[in-house]
């Protein structure tokens, strides 16, 4: 029996004019429509006036729906997997869903649609000719602000999905540990209160709603082509710091205070010092 297939269908983000007309044909076709949130993608089949049957996909119900659609698949039917918003296999549970049309030798199509972070590396300005998906960080502030200082000598773009509830601790963070780096935010985008801020922490922080709404895409500017992250660091910058650390205060909270006054790379601040120090 000839092996089915796995169609990977893209969502809108927020816009329904942003779907395709081969996604709408491959929901249209297939044996089954697997989901994460089956409201989600409930309410955009009705939008279509698509019936077909639909089941979810999540952590919860992953090992029993895998066997469900693999028996399928063995019996050569078409499955299509669609995301709640974007492209499928980012953040979700697609692929797992993959990997299991791969063991079953089905055919695996991923038609082209909406990626968030996509859109927001574009629109920042940087330079993404290199960049990092990171998906969402750490949720503990403790170990999101340890995961954020890894990134001081990044000189690729870094992005980021966050949460309205967590956005102002991963600026707040951003704003410690990495002082004058600029950062691009994208809320809600393609929707209709999509917003754009850029700048350092501080600043982006200032123009985001209080209390935050939506959803947030981050890109952190590579510090190799950041303006504030150069390593040239002024001789009366050091100086600053040196008379700081003279003064008692340990040499990193030296280096952050200069860091925070001057929009200097904290960390090239603080190599300075030890450097200094060390002669």
């Amino acid at each position: 029996m000839t092996a089915g297939r796995l169609v990977l269908c893209p969502t809108p983000l927020g816009n329904l004019e942003d779907i395709t007309e081969r996604t709408l044909r491959a929901l249209r076709e297939c044996d089954l429509v697997v989901a994460e949130d089956t409201r989600v993608t409930g309410a955009l089949l009705r939008h279509f006036s698509i019936r077909k049957p639909l089941r979810s996909l999540h952590e919860r119900t992953e090992a029993q729906r895998l066997r469900e659609i693999r028996a399928l698949l063995d019996k050569g039917k078409t499955v299509a997997f669609a995301s709640d918003a974007g492209m499928p296999g980012i953040s979700d549970p697609g692929a797992a869903l993959v990997r299991c049309a791969r063991e079953a030798g089905a055919a695996i199509d991923a038609l082209p649609g909406p990626t968030a972070f996509v859109g927001a590396l574009v629109l920042s300005g940087f330079d993404v000719s290199r960049f990092r998906f990171e998906g969402f960080p750490p949720r503990a502030p403790s170990q999101r602000r340890a995961y954020v200082r890894a990134f001081a000598d990044e000189s690729a773009a870094v992005v980021w999905y966050e949460a309205p509830t967590r956005i102002i601790g991963l600026l707040d963070d951003l704003e410690r540990e990495l002082p004058g780096r600029r950062v691009f935010v994208l809320r809600e985008y393609t929707k209709k209160f999509e917003q754009h801020a850029l700048g350092t922490a501080p600043v982006v922080k200032r123009e985001i709603e209080q209390p935050p709404r939506g959803e947030f895409t981050v890109v952190l500017e590579g510090a190799s082509r950041s303006s504030s992250a150069s390593h040239e660091i002024p001789q009366a910058a050091r100086d600053a710091v040196a008379q700081l650390v003279e003064r008692g205060t340990h040499v990193r909270d030296a280096a952050e205070s200069i860091a925070r006054a001057t929009g200097l790379s904290k960390n090239a601040l603080y190599k300075a010092a030890l450097s200094r120090r060390s002669r």
